[in-house]
Parts: structure tokens; sequence; C-alpha cells
């Protein structure tokens, strides 16, 4: 009988020997570490897909910083414009508007405004740069000086960031009355 039992455990341990060289990589039971890898694997993917957010996330608000700022010195010149021309040419680039700037006898007006309404749209931008650094904003203004009627204009203008100054200035400008309609 132990012959008998000693015969059954030796056939059984060649199975169990046999049946283990069969295994598929997929029967076999992870390393006791390889969790805790694909753990710190994903938080690194995680990580970098957290930091590249942020970075997009950083580029975008300093790109809608610049537009905005762009547009703000636009608007601060135009309520310039008709009051103090000195102060008005300030914003150009080289202190005066360029010899080929546009700008439809807004320079002839003078004095406070009495209305100034100035409507932009979106400014497109010029270069390639992610944060841009030149840009034309369309506008369409209103403005009424003096006892003189609401004169009209559309066009745009061109503006740059100068790092020097920390500053955007005006490069260019093509402005046109609008006539009133008949």
């Amino acid at each position: 009988m132990r012959a008998l039992v000693a015969v059954a455990l030796g056939l059984a341990a060649c199975v169990l020997v046999i049946r283990g060289c069969d295994r598929d990589a997929a029967d076999v039971p992870p390393a006791a570490g390889s969790d805790a890898n694909a753990s710190r694997s994903e938080a690194r993917v995680a990580a970098r897909a957290q930091a590249q957010a942020e970075a997009e996330a950083a580029l975008r608000a300093r790109h809608d910083a610049a537009m905005r700022a762009a547009v703000s010195t636009l608007h601060r010149y135009l309520a310039q414009l008709p009051e103090d021309h000195a102060a008005a040419d300030a914003f150009w680039i080289d202190g005066a508007p360029t010899v080929d700037a546009d700008e439809a006898g807004l320079r002839e007006l003078s004095g406070p405004p009495r209305r100034l309404r100035t409507r932009n749209r979106s400014p497109h931008v010029l270069d390639g740069d992610p944060v841009p650094s030149s840009v034309r904003i369309p506008v369409e203004l209103r403005i009424g000086v003096g006892d003189a009627p609401v004169h009209r204009y559309s066009g745009w203008y061109e503006l740059r960031y100068v790092p020097a100054q920390e500053a955007w200035r005006i490069t260019g400008a093509a402005v046109d009355p609008v006539l009133p309609p008949q």
C-alpha cells in the first residue's frame, strides 16, 4: 500500500510540474512589485498630462492677457486723441503717427469729446507666436466733439508689443469715415 501511495504522489507531482510548464503568461500571477510599478508608471503619465495641461493653461492666459492689453492701449489712445494730440502721439511706436497712417480726419477733431464710443472686434494676430506681439484690431468709432455732430469711423489699428518699454505701441492705422445713411 505504501508503494501505491508513493506512486500516486509521484504521478501527482509529475502532473503538477508538467502543468506548470504549460501555463500562459496570463496564468502567471504578477510578481510582488509589478502592481506598484504599474501604479508608479500611471502616476508619472498622469503627472506629465497634468503638467502639460497647466503649461497650456498658462500659455493661454498669457495670450489672453496680451490681447486685452493691446485692446486697452488702443482704447486709451482713442480717448486721448481728440483732446490731447501730444498725449495721443505717445501711443505710437516712434512718438507720432507714421507717414502712411490714415486716420481720416480723426486728428482734425479738437477738444474734449462729449461723446466717444469705441467698438472693436477681436484682434487678429499678425505673427505666429503663441503669445502675440503684433495684432490688428478692427474698430468702429462714434465721436462727438463740441457742438459738431457725431462722426462715425470704421477701420483698423495695428499694434506691436515693445518689450523694452513693456508696452503696446501703435504701428499703423487705416480708418475711414462712415457716411450717414441716405
